[in-house]
């Protein structure tokens, strides 16, 4: 079995489990972004935190799994005050345990592990939030989590991927930003926006959440934010030189090379909704 071939039917069963755990609502989903948050905190860690002991590697995981879950639960349902404190607690833990531990550069370890925090728990917990951007109301008049709004960012993200991909290797000529990532292209960037901006229009005939042009700048921000996550996750891996963030989906690398894009177009695409 060739690459490209074991690409697309890994890419497709990924593709339909986070499909259907999201369409299954409030929990599946939120169990499915807690299980890709651990997964990808795994790969961070080995990739950027070699030189932890097993205790706080234990506990960085932790502390990116308790992070994910306060953002995440706090914007549906009501947790108390005390664990507010909690996180603040957990914040200065990095600082704390470097006191007992002989590093040479201290602050840079501290740097590494909340660094990875913001990128990879904070991400899946504004990922999570973005089905509370429009919830919805069920024949019974309750209020319901709105899934097909949080996979409509996923399918624009993977639109973006999978057409910037396939336009830069049939047309891709001018590299887009070389010294990160030689094979990505300015056709390529160009493809996906175009392919994406069609899907918005076909989201918007199909679902009215959101009117033409809010799905179009939607659209547009979240092409934006997927083509810094690729070349965020490209300029990590070319800092450490690896190709691969680990080998957990066949063809395609680790979870971290899978969800790159989304750690950074969930940003765009989260706080655009708040907006609108």
């Amino acid at each position: 079995m060739n690459n490209l071939t074991l690409r697309a039917i890994s890419g497709t069963v990924y593709v339909a489990l986070i499909s259907i755990c999201i369409l299954m609502g409030t929990w599946p989903a939120w169990i499915l972004l807690l299980v890709i948050t651990f997964f990808s905190l795994w790969e961070y860690k080995t990739l950027l935190l070699k030189e932890l002991s097993i205790l706080q590697k234990i506990l960085f995981l932790l502390t990116g799994l308790f992070l994910y879950a306060v953002l995440s639960l706090w914007q549906f349902m009501y947790i108390p005050s005390y664990i507010y404190g909690i996180v603040l607690i957990v914040a200065l833990l990095p600082f704390i345990v470097e006191l007992f531990h002989i590093h040479g550069s201290p602050f840079d370890v501290i740097g590494r592990q909340f660094t990875g925090f913001i990128y990879i728990s904070v991400s899946m917990g504004l990922m999570f939030g973005i089905g509370f951007k429009m919830v919805l109301m069920n024949t019974d008049g309750v209020l319901v989590y709105n899934s097909f709004l949080l996979l409509t960012v996923f399918i624009m993200i993977w639109c973006n991927d999978t057409f910037a991909y396939l336009t830069g290797r049939l047309l891709g000529k001018n590299p887009l930003f070389s010294r990160v990532s030689p094979k990505k292209t300015v056709e390529g960037l160009i493809g996906g926006i175009v392919f994406t901006l069609i899907l918005a229009f076909v989201m918007f005939k199909w679902k009215h959440q959101l009117s033409l042009t809010e799905y179009m700048i939607m659209g547009l921000l979240i092409c934006i934010g997927a083509t810094l996550g690729d070349l965020i996750e490209s300029l990590l891996k070319r800092s450490l030189d690896v190709k691969d963030s680990g080998k957990l989906i066949p063809g395609h690398g680790g979870m971290l090379d899978r969800i790159d894009a989304s750690l950074i177009a969930v940003w765009f695409a989260y706080f655009y909704l708040q907006i609108i």
